[in-house]
């Protein structure tokens, strides 16, 4: 991915320091948000070392939780921690992007499997204010495209919450570099997704007849619908990516869904 402007450390995580405060992840988990953001936004070249000290001095931390967020950014293939250089960021290739969607779309199909085989649906009543919300944006003629691509991770991730084996799939699909992913995208000024009132009417949609198929006990159609959704995203954020990158997507990553 290119890279068009760098920054120090320190100066790349100030802006985010007290916003990460008020949130209830971890402290670990908030310094990696924002340094995975800063990453895919292209703050921090591919190859540029990612010093300890400098971050914690920036947050005002020990280096414990610093430390805690580099090995963070480390399994989602953001940074590799190097013997006697510590973590370097990596580049993000398209394959890379490709392999974010299709394991996500393997952690949500088998959690819409579980919702839709397990004979009580009372679960699914959490899951429904989260889809009423994305009606809402959906409806809007002008809405925030990250708050709309927000609200329909809040829908996925109100599926995996209350699947029957929250905490397996939640830790894993949480592991994935999402949200840093989602901001570097839809901040854009042409955001890949969402930007046609048809595209977003259609995700809402999609993700109703989705809770319909989960509860009428449907698994297989729960399934199809969920890699619909989750293979649209995709293709249309590979596509957007594509003009800016030299790499290219390996076909048969594109077919497994």
């Amino acid at each position: 991915m290119p890279r068009t402007r760098t920054a120090s450390p320190a100066a790349s995580v100030k802006r985010a320091a007290t916003a990460a405060k008020v949130t209830t992840a971890t402290t670990g988990e908030q310094v990696a948000k924002q340094l995975g953001q800063d990453i895919l936004q292209g703050r921090y070249a591919a190859g540029q070392r990612i010093g300890e000290q400098a971050v914690a001095e920036a947050f005002a931390l020990s280096r414990g939780p610093v430390r805690d967020a580099l090995r963070i950014l480390e399994r989602q293939g953001l940074v590799e921690i190097r013997p006697r250089r510590g973590a370097v960021v990596t580049e993000l290739a398209l394959n890379d992007v490709a392999d974010i969607f299709n394991v996500r779309c393997a952690l949500l199909s088998l959690a819409v499997r579980y919702l839709a085989r397990n004979p009580d649906k009372a679960a699914l009543d959490e899951v429904e204010p989260r889809l009423a919300q994305l009606r809402k944006l959906a409806l809007q003629k002008r809405p925030s495209l990250l708050d709309f691509a927000q609200a329909t991770g809040r829908v996925a991730m109100g599926l995996l919450s209350v699947c029957a084996s929250a905490k397996v799939i939640q830790a894993t699909y949480r592991d994935l570099p999402h949200d840093a992913l989602w901001r570097m995208l839809w901040v854009t000024p042409q955001p890949p997704d969402y930007v046609r009132p048809e595209r977003r009417l259609d995700t809402f949609h999609d993700y109703e007849q989705l809770l319909a198929a989960i509860r009428a006990g449907s698994a297989d159609a729960a399934e199809v619908l969920m890699r619909k959704i989750m293979t649209d995203t995709r293709d249309e954020v590979l596509g957007y990516m594509q003009q800016s990158h030299t790499d290219t997507v390996d076909t048969f990553r594109l077919e497994v869904y």
